[in-house]
């Protein structure tokens, strides 16, 4: 079942750029912890963060809410498996708003 569609591109510079005028404020306050240790490990951490960036951009379109209502950077996590398929883990109001669009039962 199909409960919401979200798609988004980010560019790499655009977030290279926050990287360096903002670091850690700007990592800090839209990525989750294990978001940040994947992405400071790559040589290009910029595309890294890019890459999650969409998703979660993504993400905030399939919730229907975008960065509001509750909803916010941090809630939602790009956690990759091992076989290194990305997947998205929602916490906090990402989390309460998909419970919302779930149907019951």
């Amino acid at each position: 079942m199909i409960l919401g569609i979200g798609s988004d591109l980010s560019d790499i510079r655009r977030v290279q750029g926050s990287l360096d005028r903002f670091g850690d404020r700007f990592t800090n306050r839209c990525f989750t912890e294990i978001e940040r240790i994947r992405s400071d490990r790559k040589p290009d951490r910029a595309s890294s963060y890019a890459k999650r960036f969409a998703a979660k951009e993504a993400c905030a379109k399939a919730l229907g809410t975008g960065i509001r209502r509750g909803v916010f950077w941090r809630d939602m996590g790009v956690v990759n498996m091992r076989s290194g398929q990305p997947t998205m883990a929602l916490t906090g109001g990402a989390a309460a708003r998909l419970a919302e669009m779930v149907p019951a039962g």
